[in-house]
């Protein structure tokens, strides 16, 4: 039985609200990639991830890691003038870097192309490329808000109309009879930017009329020099969620990466009440550090780690046990992928039964040891996929892939009990 402090109550409360809209959320994003999956086919599925792959990268690099910080900056700031101050800063720095980074993958995209001898997705690239901007104004938005548990804005906004644009761009495509490789990629990016520009818009006017109050620490370089290790660990794991994917495309048909591509998503799902109860922890985390209240820090941690295993295995049992039901939904081709969500699945249940290990290290200063530790799991992860994906394909990435992800989880949950004795498992 779960024992409820009015801190635990709080965690619980907000937890269950940014469910709810994940699960809104998350029924737009799946509807999204049924009409792609099932309509387009595994094939333009497969381009569709391809250029996922470099935008997600993109997207990493451009925000220079800002995005964790203002988490933490926020929640400890004094009042609104200091926000609007770090705002505007570490805004202006991370849209700037955006920028370019999506021009370089704009006109890399015939390079990115012959790599992959698919010459019919230069397209699709250029068109994430043109999504990288809108999508990391999306993301620092979102971590404004995320460092004011605001947790509705937050949720409508990364959560909902994340995905139900580009659902609502997808279907009337569709409908219009526009059934080709691009359609997918063009959809998702118009889509982002309009919730970007939305929820920058919803910021503009909230601090239009506060004067900004300087932070005097807060420079140009402390922004970079405090966000680079967050970039670095976010870019490591990033690489490591893409790796199996951008491998597979030197050795697999697009079709392969489709099938792939969708048995990933559902294996996410395992993780859905673990990034629910994060985005939640993540700033209490950052708040409790800054107040050296360790009481309230290792039992917001504690009762976290217990709401995640309770609401994650039932998930995970459901997919062990029935995955060519749920990838039956996709269509009957999409049932090859069985052994690739179970091998999948399983080592996301490792990412929930170690807690809340990522937020632990980036908010308490120990974001440089992170990224040692998930380096180490992407060079086990690449060097087994280079191994195994000749001789098993797509269900030796996924082997490599799962034992990356579990890896980097598991020595930073030690690693934390043995520095910091803190206990990010259940307990």
């Amino acid at each position: 039985m779960l024992n409820i402090s009015a801190n635990s109550k709080e965690i619980l409360e907000k937890a269950i609200k940014v469910f709810f809209t994940r699960v809104v959320g998350y029924g737009f994003g799946f509807l999204f990639t049924w009409i792609v999956a099932s309509k387009f086919g595994p094939t333009i599925q497969g381009g569709f991830a391809i250029s996922l792959v470099f935008l997600s990268v993109g997207v990493i690099i451009a925000k220079l890691g800002i995005d964790t910080s203002l988490v933490k900056w926020i929640a400890s700031s004094r009042n609104s003038s200091q926000e609007k101050h770090i705002i505007r800063k570490s805004a202006i720095i991370a849209i700037i870097s955006s920028i370019l980074v999506g021009a370089l993958v704009f006109f890399l995209a015939p390079l990115i192309a012959y790599m992959y001898q698919m010459p019919d997705i230069v397209v699709n690239i250029r068109w994430a490329a043109l999504g990288i901007p809108a999508i990391s104004l999306l993301e620092i938005c979102g971590s404004i808000f995320k460092g004011k548990k605001e947790t509705t804005p937050f949720g409508v906004y990364v959560h909902i109309l994340k995905f139900a644009f580009p659902l609502f761009l997808i279907w009337i495509l569709y409908l219009k009879g526009y059934v080709n490789l691009q359609i997918p990629t063009l959809a998702y990016s118009i889509g982002i930017l309009a919730t970007g520009f939305l929820a920058f818009t919803h910021l503009f006017f909230r601090y239009k009329n506060i004067s900004s109050t300087k932070v005097d620490h807060l420079s140009t370089s402390f922004i970079l020099r405090e966000s680079y290790p967050m970039m670095i660990s976010s870019s490591i794991v990033m690489l490591m969620g893409w790796s199996d994917i951008f491998l597979l495309g030197f050795f697999s048909s697009k079709e392969t990466i489709g099938i792939y591509s969708t048995a990933v998503k559902l294996a996410a799902t395992v993780s859905f009440i673990y990034n629910a109860v994060a985005t939640i922890t993540t700033p209490k985390i950052a708040e409790f550090y800054a107040r050296n209240d360790e009481t309230l820090l290792n039992n917001s941690v504690s009762f976290a780690s217990r709401l995640m295993m309770i609401c994650g295995i039932p998930v995970f049992l459901t997919l062990m046990l029935f995955p060519e039901f749920f990838l039956g939904l996709f269509g009957e081709e999409y049932i090859k992928g069985s052994l690739v969500l179970r091998i999948l699945i399983f080592a996301q249940i490792t990412n929930v039964l170690t807690g809340p290990v990522g937020p632990l290290f980036q908010m308490t200063g120990l974001q440089v040891k992170l990224q040692q530790f998930i380096l180490l799991s992407l060079i086990i992860n690449i060097v087994l996929s280079l191994i195994l994906v000749q001789s098993f394909g797509a269900k030796g990435v996924a082997f490599a892939s799962g034992v990356g992800m579990m890896v980097w989880n598991i020595l930073g949950a030690v690693y934390l009990y043995r520095k910091k004795s803190i206990k990010s498992w259940i307990h």
